[in-house]
């Protein structure tokens, strides 16, 4: 691949337009000619292009770009915009390379096997939490930084309520059958939650694209800057969460109430029977707008649907509102689960 211009070719073909990227000075994202699967071999053809041609910055979101570039020694924050290389790429230990992504957080690495890479974060305020992913050369320190960074976010945020999860172990088949088709999966009551290795390898994950071929899978996908581990911890992390609000039943009653009146029906549960035959029109539109606002995954059932309404109300971005029922969702946990320092209102 070469630059032209302002357009990456791949041979005789334009590959893709670099556009410019309002999120750092000088930077330049990628607009694809075509819809293509990006896969090793083509990302690091782009990489080598950008980096030939003197790229300043580069602003892109794709998790196998962003490592092949980090690899040949961009540098850049965790999910922001990679400055190009001004020397010869550095080897750095994972640990080293995830700690450098977590300002604030020590991260080490915890014994030594020949088949598993564990780390231990410790933040500056007392936080403790441990990831766990097999010992292979793929695996992606942003990536491990990226879930590590929210699993920490959830634990300030929720406190005592989310402080039941220690461990997010990452492998073939998320903790289940070794197929790939479940990305991530929570065991109640042992701390741990598991994620699927293509969401934290990048062999794992070009093998995911191809196998995936451009088709949507039914769970929300977190829009930029959030990366696909981002939204998963958040899916995974509310059914920890949960179990405080179904063991809570005035708070499960009015938040159910509360995202009826959002629907306009009488509760949430009655929205997403909205399918059933002879459901009543409210039902059907209010479960058409959990299909639309949401995610097909939120359909299935109440404690799903929440855990897809926190995974979009968490890796919320910045530069645009949330969609109508993930913000009704997040005021009412901020109602019944104030930030630090905030008083807490009266019910």
């Amino acid at each position: 691949m070469e630059v032209r211009g302002d357009t990456l070719w791949d041979g005789a073909t334009p590959f893709a337009s670099l556009v410019p990227s309002p999120n750092a000075e000088r930077a330049v994202s990628l607009q694809l000619a075509t819809p293509v699967v990006l896969g090793r071999d083509r990302v690091v053809g782009i990489v080598n292009a950008l980096t030939a041609a003197c790229v300043p910055v580069l602003d892109v979101g794709d998790e196998l770009i962003r490592h092949t570039a980090r690899h040949a020694g961009w540098t850049g924050a965790l999910r922001a915009p990679l400055a190009a290389p001004t020397g010869a790429p550095l080897t750095v230990d994972p640990a080293a390379a995830v700690q450098a992504l977590l300002p604030g957080t020590e991260v080490t690495r915890r014994g030594f096997s020949r088949s598993a890479l564990s780390l231990r974060a410790t933040t500056t305020d007392g936080l403790r939490l441990k990831v766990k992913v097999p010992d292979r050369p793929d695996v992606v320190p942003e990536l491990l930084a990226a879930a590590l960074d929210v699993a920490i976010g959830v634990r300030r945020r929720f406190g005592r309520m989310a402080s039941g999860v220690h461990t997010i172990a990452i492998d073939d088949g998320a903790g289940m059958f070794d197929d790939h088709r479940t990305l991530g999966s929570a065991s109640a009551g042992t701390g741990t939650f598991f994620l699927d290795t293509s969401l934290a390898c990048a062999d794992a994950i070009a093998e995911a694209r191809l196998r995936m071929a451009g088709r949507r899978g039914v769970s929300a996908t977190p829009s930029r800057p959030w990366f696909a581990i981002d939204g998963v911890v958040a899916h995974e992390y509310w059914h920890n969460l949960d179990t405080t609000i179904l063991a809570t039943p005035t708070v499960y009653l009015e938040l159910n109430r509360e995202l009826g009146v959002e629907l306009g029906v009488e509760t949430y549960e009655h929205a997403l029977r909205g399918r059933e035959s002879g459901a009543p029109p409210e039902w059907q539109l209010g479960f058409q707008r959990i299909l639309t606002e949401v995610s097909p995954y939120a359909t299935t059932n109440w404690r799903e649907s929440t855990a897809e309404l926190f995974k979009l109300w968490w890796c919320r971005p910045d530069d645009r509102p949330p969609a109508p029922l993930i913000a009704a969702f997040g005021a009412q946990l901020d109602r019944f689960y104030p930030p630090p320092g905030a008083a807490r209102p009266q019910t």
